[in-house]
Protein backbone atom coordinates (compact mmCIF):
# COMPACT_ATOMS: atom_id res chain seq x y z
CA UNK A 1 0.00 0.00 0.00
CA UNK A 2 3.06 2.37 0.56
CA UNK A 3 3.87 2.36 -3.37
CA UNK A 4 0.69 3.07 -4.45
CA UNK A 5 0.20 6.26 -2.01
CA UNK A 6 3.85 6.87 -3.53
CA UNK A 7 2.47 6.81 -6.80
CA UNK A 8 -0.92 8.77 -6.54
CA UNK A 9 1.20 11.20 -4.59
CA UNK A 10 2.22 12.19 -8.36
CA UNK A 11 -0.74 11.61 -10.34
CA UNK A 12 -2.81 14.86 -10.00
CA UNK A 13 -5.56 16.72 -11.83
CA UNK A 14 -4.46 19.99 -12.22
CA UNK A 15 -7.70 22.53 -12.48
CA UNK A 16 -5.88 25.86 -12.85
CA UNK A 17 -2.76 27.64 -12.89
CA UNK A 18 -1.77 29.74 -10.04
CA UNK A 19 -0.71 33.43 -10.09
CA UNK A 20 2.92 34.36 -10.24
CA UNK A 21 5.35 34.89 -7.12
CA UNK A 22 7.93 37.54 -6.83
CA UNK A 23 11.81 37.34 -6.71
CA UNK A 24 12.11 35.41 -9.66
CA UNK A 25 15.02 33.67 -11.34
CA UNK A 26 16.30 34.63 -14.69
CA UNK A 27 14.11 31.96 -16.55
CA UNK A 28 10.68 33.68 -15.52
CA UNK A 29 11.39 36.04 -17.69
CA UNK A 30 10.12 34.18 -21.05
CA UNK A 31 6.76 35.16 -22.15
CA UNK A 32 5.00 31.74 -22.45
CA UNK A 33 5.89 31.13 -18.51
CA UNK A 34 4.55 34.09 -17.29
CA UNK A 35 1.89 34.02 -19.31
CA UNK A 36 1.44 30.50 -17.66
CA UNK A 37 0.97 32.75 -14.45
CA UNK A 38 -1.75 35.28 -15.42
CA UNK A 39 -4.22 32.29 -16.68
CA UNK A 40 -7.19 31.90 -14.44
CA UNK A 41 -6.50 35.01 -12.48
CA UNK A 42 -10.07 35.49 -11.63
CA UNK A 43 -10.94 32.04 -10.43
CA UNK A 44 -11.26 32.24 -6.41
CA UNK A 45 -12.77 28.97 -6.22
CA UNK A 46 -14.78 25.45 -7.40
CA UNK A 47 -15.86 22.39 -6.74
CA UNK A 48 -16.90 19.47 -9.14
CA UNK A 49 -18.26 16.53 -9.78
CA UNK A 50 -15.01 13.56 -10.01
CA UNK A 51 -14.76 10.30 -10.96
CA UNK A 52 -11.66 8.66 -11.21
CA UNK A 53 -11.31 4.92 -12.73
CA UNK A 54 -8.20 2.89 -11.77
CA UNK A 55 -6.86 -0.19 -14.32
CA UNK A 56 -4.24 -1.73 -12.22
CA UNK A 57 -2.31 -4.18 -14.68
CA UNK A 58 0.11 -5.78 -12.10
CA UNK A 59 -1.24 -7.43 -9.01
CA UNK A 60 -3.94 -7.48 -7.31
CA UNK A 61 -5.40 -6.78 -10.87
CA UNK A 62 -8.17 -4.09 -9.05
CA UNK A 63 -10.10 -2.27 -11.46
CA UNK A 64 -12.13 0.35 -9.03
CA UNK A 65 -13.98 3.46 -9.95
CA UNK A 66 -14.55 6.17 -7.62
CA UNK A 67 -17.07 8.92 -7.09
CA UNK A 68 -16.57 12.36 -5.30
CA UNK A 69 -16.43 15.68 -5.69
CA UNK A 70 -13.17 18.33 -5.75
CA UNK A 71 -12.66 21.44 -4.16
CA UNK A 72 -10.12 24.35 -4.51
CA UNK A 73 -9.54 27.30 -2.64
CA UNK A 74 -7.55 30.09 -3.56
CA UNK A 75 -4.20 30.60 -3.14
CA UNK A 76 -3.20 27.10 -2.48
CA UNK A 77 -6.04 24.95 -1.20
CA UNK A 78 -7.36 22.06 -2.98
CA UNK A 79 -9.18 18.72 -2.02
CA UNK A 80 -11.17 15.72 -2.63
CA UNK A 81 -14.13 14.09 -0.87
CA UNK A 82 -14.80 10.74 -2.35
CA UNK A 83 -18.76 9.32 -1.31
CA UNK A 84 -17.10 5.82 -0.35
CA UNK A 85 -13.88 5.78 1.75
CA UNK A 86 -12.67 2.60 1.30
CA UNK A 87 -8.35 2.21 1.14
CA UNK A 88 -8.00 3.07 -1.76
CA UNK A 89 -10.16 6.41 -1.79
CA UNK A 90 -8.16 7.46 1.33
CA UNK A 91 -5.01 7.45 -0.38
CA UNK A 92 -6.76 9.68 -3.00
CA UNK A 93 -8.27 12.03 -0.82
CA UNK A 94 -5.65 14.92 -1.34
CA UNK A 95 -4.64 14.04 -4.48
CA UNK A 96 -6.38 15.86 -7.24
CA UNK A 97 -5.98 19.36 -7.38
CA UNK A 98 -2.45 19.10 -5.96
CA UNK A 99 -0.08 19.53 -8.62
CA UNK A 100 2.44 22.41 -7.91
CA UNK A 101 1.62 25.55 -10.00
CA UNK A 102 4.22 27.16 -12.07
CA UNK A 103 4.22 30.11 -9.82
CA UNK A 104 6.22 27.68 -7.05
CA UNK A 105 8.38 26.22 -9.47
CA UNK A 106 11.38 28.29 -8.39
CA UNK A 107 10.98 27.38 -4.95
CA UNK A 108 11.10 23.91 -5.14
CA UNK A 109 13.06 23.19 -8.99
CA UNK A 110 16.10 24.60 -10.77
CA UNK A 111 14.10 24.94 -14.26
CA UNK A 112 15.10 24.98 -17.73
CA UNK A 113 12.98 25.58 -20.61
CA UNK A 114 14.19 22.56 -23.27
CA UNK A 115 12.37 23.53 -26.46
CA UNK A 116 9.42 25.45 -27.99
CA UNK A 117 8.17 24.91 -31.53
CA UNK A 118 5.58 27.20 -31.15
CA UNK A 119 3.21 25.31 -30.50
CA UNK A 120 4.50 23.04 -27.48
CA UNK A 121 7.21 24.48 -24.76
CA UNK A 122 8.86 21.90 -23.24
CA UNK A 123 10.28 22.90 -19.45
CA UNK A 124 12.42 20.32 -17.40
CA UNK A 125 12.38 20.95 -13.46
CA UNK A 126 15.26 19.25 -11.59
CA UNK A 127 14.21 18.97 -7.64
CA UNK A 128 16.54 21.18 -5.64
CA UNK A 129 15.96 18.66 -2.72
CA UNK A 130 17.17 15.22 -3.08
CA UNK A 131 15.09 12.77 -3.35
CA UNK A 132 13.74 9.88 -5.38
CA UNK A 133 12.72 11.81 -8.59
CA UNK A 134 15.82 12.81 -11.12
CA UNK A 135 13.61 15.72 -12.61
CA UNK A 136 9.90 16.45 -14.14
CA UNK A 137 9.48 17.09 -17.91
CA UNK A 138 6.05 19.69 -18.53
CA UNK A 139 4.79 20.14 -21.36
CA UNK A 140 2.92 23.46 -22.12
CA UNK A 141 0.26 24.64 -25.12
CA UNK A 142 1.71 27.70 -26.23
CA UNK A 143 -1.89 29.19 -27.21
CA UNK A 144 -3.60 28.57 -23.81
CA UNK A 145 -0.39 28.87 -21.61
CA UNK A 146 -1.71 25.62 -19.88
CA UNK A 147 0.21 22.66 -18.31
CA UNK A 148 -0.67 19.71 -20.70
CA UNK A 149 1.70 16.59 -19.93
CA UNK A 150 3.56 16.17 -16.84
CA UNK A 151 6.13 12.76 -16.65
CA UNK A 152 7.87 12.63 -13.80
CA UNK A 153 11.59 10.17 -14.03
CA UNK A 154 12.44 8.25 -11.05
CA UNK A 155 16.50 7.60 -10.36
CA UNK A 156 16.78 4.68 -8.86
CA UNK A 157 14.71 2.13 -10.62
CA UNK A 158 14.18 4.24 -14.53
CA UNK A 159 10.38 4.19 -14.06
CA UNK A 160 7.84 6.89 -14.82
CA UNK A 161 4.48 8.25 -14.42
CA UNK A 162 3.19 10.33 -16.85
CA UNK A 163 -0.20 12.43 -16.74
CA UNK A 164 -2.07 14.64 -19.74
CA UNK A 165 -4.62 17.11 -19.29
CA UNK A 166 -7.49 18.03 -21.17
CA UNK A 167 -9.18 21.82 -20.62
CA UNK A 168 -12.32 23.47 -21.31
CA UNK A 169 -12.76 26.97 -20.76
CA UNK A 170 -15.81 28.17 -18.51
CA UNK A 171 -16.28 32.23 -17.96
CA UNK A 172 -13.07 32.75 -19.13
CA UNK A 173 -10.92 30.17 -17.03
CA UNK A 174 -9.57 27.28 -18.16
CA UNK A 175 -10.37 24.13 -15.64
CA UNK A 176 -9.71 20.26 -16.39
CA UNK A 177 -12.41 18.28 -18.11
CA UNK A 178 -9.92 14.94 -17.89
CA UNK A 179 -7.00 13.50 -17.14
CA UNK A 180 -5.26 10.43 -18.08
CA UNK A 181 -2.24 8.98 -16.23
CA UNK A 182 0.21 6.04 -16.95
CA UNK A 183 2.16 4.88 -14.47
CA UNK A 184 5.12 2.45 -14.91
CA UNK A 185 7.59 1.44 -12.60
CA UNK A 186 9.06 -1.84 -11.21
CA UNK A 187 6.44 -4.35 -10.12
CA UNK A 188 3.55 -1.55 -10.50
CA UNK A 189 2.12 -0.71 -13.67
CA UNK A 190 -1.53 1.03 -13.55
CA UNK A 191 -3.67 3.42 -16.13
CA UNK A 192 -5.69 6.09 -14.35
CA UNK A 193 -8.34 8.19 -15.93
CA UNK A 194 -9.78 11.13 -14.24
CA UNK A 195 -13.56 13.28 -15.36
CA UNK A 196 -14.29 16.82 -13.82
CA UNK A 197 -17.97 17.72 -14.37
CA UNK A 198 -20.30 20.25 -13.04
CA UNK A 199 -17.84 22.80 -12.38
CA UNK A 200 -19.24 25.65 -10.17
CA UNK A 201 -16.69 28.79 -10.11
CA UNK A 202 -16.20 31.32 -7.57
CA UNK A 203 -18.97 30.29 -5.36
CA UNK A 204 -18.88 29.46 -1.10
CA UNK A 205 -16.09 26.87 -0.02
CA UNK A 206 -15.64 26.01 3.45
CA UNK A 207 -12.18 25.84 4.71
CA UNK A 208 -13.70 22.20 6.61
CA UNK A 209 -13.41 20.16 3.32
CA UNK A 210 -9.68 20.66 3.07
CA UNK A 211 -9.40 18.85 6.33
CA UNK A 212 -8.42 15.54 7.33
Amino acid sequence: MMMIRRTFAFLTAAAFVALAAPSLPAFAQDDLYSRMQRVNTGLNTYQADVTVAIKMNTFPYLNPTLEGKAYYKKPDKSAVQFQSVPALAGQLKKVVGQMEPPSDWPKLYDVTKSSDDGSVATFKLVRKKNGRIDHVDVKVDDKTATVTEMTYFYKEDGGTIKFTNQYEQMSGNYVVKSQTGKVDIPHYNADISSTFANYKLNVPVSDAVFKD
